[in-house]
């Protein structure tokens, strides 16, 4: 096993999540969101075993995230969210990329450079965030030759809360967002749902949906997960210590420990994407025992109190912070955060193994 924190991406757990969302989409797409690493378990290894199960459509944030997953996937179609900043229309048209258009400013540099199919319109529905305002939106339908000189392939729009069970906001956005796709010219695709929005409806779905924490086993509304657990987080054990005298824990001494408990000192900390706030107040699984954290969550090292675990058990285990027993989301319950921040932070002293 190796001496550093590693997380362990289950690809069948992978294939069953893909699966999974299919089954809900019937002939519709699922494209996968593959941005910030594929929210922190890596985008190469994830983009191409989704790619070799079938999958062709991909999103990402940035520019530069589509260049290097256009060096991974070489024939995916590959959108970008944050659309066409300035100066960037060559390398969008030298690597192939689809820029997402989310203002005026974008439209009048793509139209300078645009052939047939090549862009995606995004629509302002209540997120306020990005995409043209439902006014901007239907003065531009209205100019059918404008339409079509910038190719576009698809109008989008984004969910605000459809994971958090708020039906009339979603509903609201849905219908918002029907009139302003249904002003452009036909056929032309649509995408609204993101992951949760694939679980409220056959009326979300329209031709693609946009998936991302789904996939990677986050739960994507609220209740019981419909997904499957995909990644393991452990990190090794560098010392087990047995107190011969009641001691504090930590920075801050902010943890009492009695005489005679055994702590176990973890490779893991903040700098390899284990939140400072689950100090005192997390869990981790050793031996298949859940223990507490103790103290604070260092830079480099957690403190665990494994006093409970016969010493027998402790000879070289792991500690296991993300398992099927504790996922992503239970663990991140704990500090009023969400798994994709877990994820995303995952530092670079994290080993990756993909089975």
């Amino acid at each position: 096993m190796h001496n550093t924190p590693t997380l362990e991406v289950s690809l069948a757990a992978l294939t069953a999540n893909y699966e999974i969302i299919k089954s809900k989409l019937g002939d519709r797409l699922c494209a996968a969101v593959v941005k910030a690493n594929a929210y922190g378990l890596g985008m190469e290894g994830i983009s191409k075993h989704l790619a070799s199960i079938g999958c062709k459509q991909f999103f990402v944030a940035t520019l530069a995230e589509a260049i290097d997953l256009r060096a991974v996937l070489p024939d995916a179609y590959i959108y970008v969210f944050q659309g066409l900043l300035p100066n960037e229309e060559k390398e969008f048209l030298h690597h192939k990329l689809i820029p997402v258009l989310n203002s005026m400013e974008h439209i009048e540099r793509w139209e300078k450079v645009a052939s047939e199919n090549n862009a995606v319109l995004h629509v302002d529905t209540g997120m306020t965030r990005l995409g043209l305002t439902e006014p901007e939106a239907l003065l531009l339908a209205a100019d059918k030759a404008r339409v079509a000189k910038l190719g576009i392939r698809m109008v989008m729009s984004h969910l605000a809360s459809a994971n958090d069970g708020d039906i009339a906001k979603s509903n609201d956005q849905r219908l918002r967002f029907e009139k302003a796709f249904r002003a452009f010219p036909q056929p032309m695709a649509a995408s609204l749902a993101n992951s949760a929005g694939v679980f409220l409806g056959n009326e979300y779905h329209y031709d693609i949906a946009r998936v991302g924490c789904a996939l990677y086993g986050i739960t994507p509304i609220t209740g019981d997960n419909p997904m499957k657990h995909i990644a393991t987080l452990s990190a090794p054990i560098l010392q087990i210590r047995t107190l011969d005298r009641d001691e504090t824990v930590g920075y801050g001494a902010t943890h009492a420990a009695k005489k005679g408990s055994r702590i176990a000192i973890c490779a893991l900390g903040y700098a390899d994407g284990m939140m400072r706030s689950l100090s005192n107040r997390g869990f981790a699984y050793v031996a298949d025992v859940k223990v507490p954290f103790v103290g604070r969550v260092s830079m480099d090292m957690i403190a665990l109190d494994v006093s409970n675990i016969p010493e027998a058990r402790l000879a070289g285990a792991r500690a296991e912070f993300i398992n099927a027993k504790q996922d992503v989301n239970t663990l991140t319950s704990l500090c009023d955060t969400i798994g994709y921040e877990m994820f995303t932070r995952m530092g670079r002293r994290v080993k990756y193994i993909y089975a």
